[in-house]
């Protein structure tokens, strides 16, 4: 019953705006704690039938950068990306006492008014409500008070999160790789036009230095010819 109590509760801080402002927040606060700290099981008191890696009504962690790191953990094992979602801080002195990490796949993408004009994305929320919501207590830890393992899609164990990735954007993946090559290309195609240019800049230059010399040989014919005409002159 205490567990059950907790979980609805939990589900109703779900509702709450994102500052967590709520007047009884105070009071649901100290209630929760105490059902949560009844409930909490010691590190050494896994439920049984739950693997060591998976969450469960109860956990605790020192911090919340800890349970984002065991989410992420459970997350590559089984297959899926998390995504950080709502956060709940508390009225009295604005601190974090609450946050839901979701599966990436969550929600749904809102309607782009550019689609008409521009390329469509991959379409990649697919409603998907699979999460962790984990709590702060009074003694500091933080509890999950909410575990929502089912995904509505499906999933890829043991890859990365690279991997999901590429999954998940197969065709942007693909143009990546084929622009990739196109500007291998390119780049070795510029740097071919930049060995001609040199090449062309070099004969000119060459051109420009005999040039010169000829012309200075004029110059210098010439006016060894006037020096030695007003030499006859005289």
């Amino acid at each position: 019953m205490v567990l059950n109590s907790v979980q609805a509760e939990a589900s109703s801080m779900e509702n709450e705006n994102e500052t967590g402002e709520n007047p009884v927040e105070e009071t649901f606060q100290h209630e929760l704690n105490e059902k949560v700290e009844q409930i909490s099981p010691g590190r050494d008191d896994i439920p049984e039938g739950i693997p060591a890696d998976e969450p469960y009504v109860g956990q605790e962690f020192e911090s919340e950068a800890a349970a984002h790191a065991s989410y992420n953990a459970y997350a590559t094992r089984v297959g899926f990306i998390i995504r950080v979602s709502k956060l709940s801080r508390s009225r009295r002195d604005g601190s974090a006492i609450g946050r839901a990490l979701v599966c990436n796949k969550e929600g749904f993408r809102m309607p782009d008014k550019r689609e008409k004009i521009v390329r469509q994305r991959a379409e990649t929320r697919v409603g998907c409500r699979a999460m962790i919501l984990v709590r702060k207590v009074s003694s500091g830890k933080w509890v999950v008070t909410k575990f929502v393992k089912e995904h509505t899609h499906p999933l890829a164990p043991g890859k990365g999160r690279r991997d999901c990735i590429y999954d998940q954007y197969p065709n942007e993946h693909n143009k990546i790789r084929e622009l990739t090559q196109q500007l291998a290309i390119e780049k070795k195609r510029a740097a071919t036009y930049k060995r001609h240019l040199e090449l062309i800049f070099e004969q000119i230059e060459e051109h420009n230095e005999s040039l010169s010399k000829k012309i200075q040989h004029i110059v210098d014919r010439v006016r060894e010819i006037e020096s030695k005409e007003q030499q006859s002159r005289v």
